[in-house]
């Protein structure tokens, strides 16, 4: 079966909720199973992105596909979709894991691929380029956005929310509040 396309500005999700048998109640429990264990927007957006793409590409529910289905699925996305980071076939798989544990189906699980995190050693810039990375702009909130995102590990959103309270100048360290996955943090 091939994925069908739709010229419209109809999106993914839009497009199997209205063609595909069963799949906008599938994703209406999705979408509340995500809210209530509290998952971000995101994965939501992300993972129903595919089930919607896999419900497409067999005009069925992802739940009722045949391991052999959903094996060929994923051999298509493999072949399709070479990118270095392989993330759209990492996002497949994880959201049908959790799909299927959802509608307690977990046992399919097991039938999925393992996904192993390639080891890559962190970039670290020597003392004189980070000297020079820090003389380059002009003004000094931009040489403290640059210092604090990576002297401190920071993601963007984090170094958002900093406040000045945020710092504790006697013992040198930073809270980090709402990180990642809700969660606060201390970092030097």
């Amino acid at each position: 079966m091939q994925p069908i396309t739709n010229p419209s500005k109809t999106t993914i999700l839009q497009q199997a909720c209205e063609t595909v048998p069963g799949f906008n109640e599938l994703c209406q429990r999705f979408k509340q199973k995500l809210c209530i264990s509290g998952k971000a927007d995101s994965t939501f957006v992300n993972y129903s992105r595919q089930l919607a793409a896999i419900a497409l590409y067999y005009n069925r529910v992802p739940t009722l596909l045949t391991t052999d289905e959903i094996d060929q699925y994923l051999y298509h996305v493999k072949q399709t979709y070479l990118t270095a980071s392989e993330t759209f076939f990492r996002l497949t798989v994880f959201a049908l894991r959790y799909v299927f544990r959802m509608e307690g189906l977990a046992h399919r699980c097991i039938q999925l691929p393992e996904l192993h995190c390639p080891k890559r050693l962190p970039v670290v810039l020597s003392k004189a380029e980070m000297v020079d990375m820090l003389n380059k702009p002009k003004q000094l909130k931009h040489r403290i956005l640059i210092a604090l995102l990576y002297g401190c590990g920071l993601r963007c959103a984090e170094v958002r929310n900093i406040k000045l309270g945020d710092i504790d100048f006697h013992r040198s360290m930073l809270h980090v509040r709402q990180g990642k996955g809700k969660k606060d943090r201390y970092v030097p």
